[in-house]
Formats: C-alpha cells, structure tokens, sequence
C-alpha cells in the first residue's frame, strides 16, 4: 500500500505537480503515467461538462464537451495533435454546441471522414473533422410515437461497412434507433426500458466492437454490457447476443476497442477506468479519481487508446481530460499484491 499512498500524495499536488512526483495507475502490462503536460485546453475553451472522445485517421485527438454557461464559450469541440499539443476548438458554434454535446464517433465512409455527435437537447449532428455541419437532426424519430419520450440521445455507433447509424436514445426513452448515414430514420427501433435482457436502463453508449463483428450496448444503470447481432446491410436485425459485467466497474459509461490491440477500455462514472482482454476480463484498473480527484477528475465518462499505447481519459464534470502515457514493464517482474489487489 506504500506505492498508492505515495500517489495520492502526488495527487493532492497535481495542481503544482513537481517535477520528481510521477503519478501512476493501472497494473501488470497495462500501467500508466498521468502527463499534465498534454491536452492543454485552448484559448477560448470553458469546459462544464467533458463527455465524448474521438481519434481520426491521423491519430489527432478530439473532445465534445458542454460550455460552460458562464463564459463566452460556443464552440464544444476541440481537437489536439496526435502527441497532445497544440488545441484548436472547431465547429460552426451554437449551431453545434447549443443544448448538451454528449457522445461523439469517428467514422470513414466512402465520401470521407466524419464525426457524428449525439445531443442530450434532442439533436443529432454528422459533421466533417474540422466541425463542419453535413446534417442535423432533431426530436424523436417518430412524432407520432409517444415511447420514444422524452428523447435525449447520448451516443452513436456507425459500424464499418454500412450506411446505417444506431443512435442511443440513453437519457430519454432507451430506444435504439437505427438511421442512415444521411440523417434518415429507418423506422426500426429496439429495446426500450426495463432490466431484462435486451432491454435498458440508460443505453449510455453504443459501439461496434471488431473483435466479435457484433454492436455492444452499455447499460449503464444496470452495470452491464450488451452484446447484439446485426446486419450492415439491413436495418431489420438487432437480436440479443450476450451480455457480461466487471463488477469493479460499476456504471460504465462506454467501451471502445480502436487502437487496442484486442482489449478494451471501460471508464466508469464511480471514478476507475478499466482495460479488459479479448475475453473481456478485467486485466487492469486506473483509479483516476483517486489519483486526480483533487484536482477535479472525478468521474471518468469516455476513454480511448491513442495508436502508441496510451490512454485518454475525459470525466465528466468538472469538465477535465487527462493523457496517461503506457510505462513498460520491466522485464521479469511480476504483479504486485498491492496490485493484485486493486483488481
């Protein structure tokens, strides 16, 4: 227990971080050291509350945040270089950040790249990297469909291959609802309220996970993930596969593979991040809040591998992001108990 005391004593003085204070989390090949240095908000950029993460094609980093109210701030989204630095925000202003950016999704289709971002105010939005509007959407799929009420979409999945988008309607009716990628809706939604499987309570995010060519649902509220078969081509399938959960992490807010060579990570809104292996077994744990709890990383809400090995992580509010680089291990060494005993 003397190493994790020795960082939560860094912790305290994350603020004022000397220069010999290292503060690491994590455990066996997957441990990490927090980097003050890098993700520097911009000028201009007030951030309430930090929800949603990106990584495009060129390993720049994106973040979709809510402004807070008592700046001058309209933007919502930021993008950095692929080592951290140099922060630009982006987009048109309210028309993008008006209401509450939520979940935030790269994909590359046959006419470019894009993001799409779900809104908790009612609003979808697919736009270029740069922040650039291609369309926008707003209210429940169906007007005339009072089980889509109240509606507060909260993340996307737009799996490679397809023209069709699975929006989590997570803090409104529990519905997924599947569009195109112009913006269409199908008229096929899924799920809907309740603690069976295959239903919801708060379908926080959804993602496509490449590793078992299946969509995966976190289901927040019930400290579950969700696995779903489909169809790239149709909208008609979305079928109940399997379903796991890492008690450690109790409400998740996401889970994402890119960049991880097989595993996963977790953040859950208690305050730890977690990797897990291609079986989705829990192999490490970073305690961002109590690491950086003192300097306001509270309450981790979306996570990424970057394509060298590292983590970002973006907690919710206060609005904070954080760059964790990936230490090796030492060759030979072996798990320490204290370590085995954080998982």
């Amino acid at each position: 227990m003397l190493s994790l005391s020795l960082l939560l004593i860094c912790s305290l003085l994350a603020g004022r971080q000397p220069a010999h204070c290292q503060i690491i989390g994590g455990q066996g090949n997957f441990r990490f050291q927090y980097v003050p240095e890098k993700l520097v908000l911009p000028e201009g950029a007030h951030v309430m509350d930090a929800h949603g993460l990106g990584v495009d094609a060129d390993h720049n980093i994106y973040l979709t945040y809510a402004p807070d109210p008592a700046s001058s701030d309209t933007h919502g989204f930021v993008r950095w270089a692929p080592d951290g630095s140099n922060g630009t925000v982006l987009g048109p202003g309210v028309a993008l950040s008006a209401g509450t950016p939520h979940g935030l999704r790269f994909a590359q289709e046959s006419s470019g790249d894009f993001m799409y971002h779900a809104n908790k105010d009612r609003a979808l939005h697919k736009t270029t990297l740069d922040g650039t509007i291609v369309w926008s959407r707003y209210g429940p799929p169906a007007t005339n469909e009072s089980r889509f009420l109240p509606n507060k979409p909260t993340w996307i999945a737009a799996p490679p291959g397809s023209r069709y988008l699975y929006v989590a309607d997570g803090y409104g009716s529990n519905y997924i609802h599947v569009y195109t990628t112009d913006g269409e809706y199908t008229g096929k939604s899924y799920g809907g309220p309740g603690t069976a499987l295959g239903k919801f309570r708060t379908c926080h995010s959804i993602n496509y996970d490449p590793r078992v060519n299946k969509l995966i649902v976190t289901d927040r509220e019930n400290h579950r993930h969700q696995y779903f078969d489909f169809d790239p081509g149709s909208p008609n399938v979305f079928e109940f596969s399997s379903a796991f959960q890492i008690p450690q992490l109790q409400r998740p807010c996401g889970i994402r593979m890119d960049f991880g060579n097989g595993h996963a990570i977790v953040p859950a809104l208690g305050g730890p991040v977690g990797i897990l292996d291609g079986e989705n077994q829990l192999v490490s744990v970073i305690r961002v809040s109590v690491l950086l709890g003192a300097s306001g990383h509270l309450h981790p809400h979306d996570a990424t591998f970057l394509p060298n090995g590292d983590i970002v992580v973006a907690t919710w509010n206060p609005g904070r992001i954080s760059y964790w680089r990936r230490l090796p291990r030492k060759h030979g060494e072996r798990p320490r108990m204290d370590d085995k005993a954080e998982l």
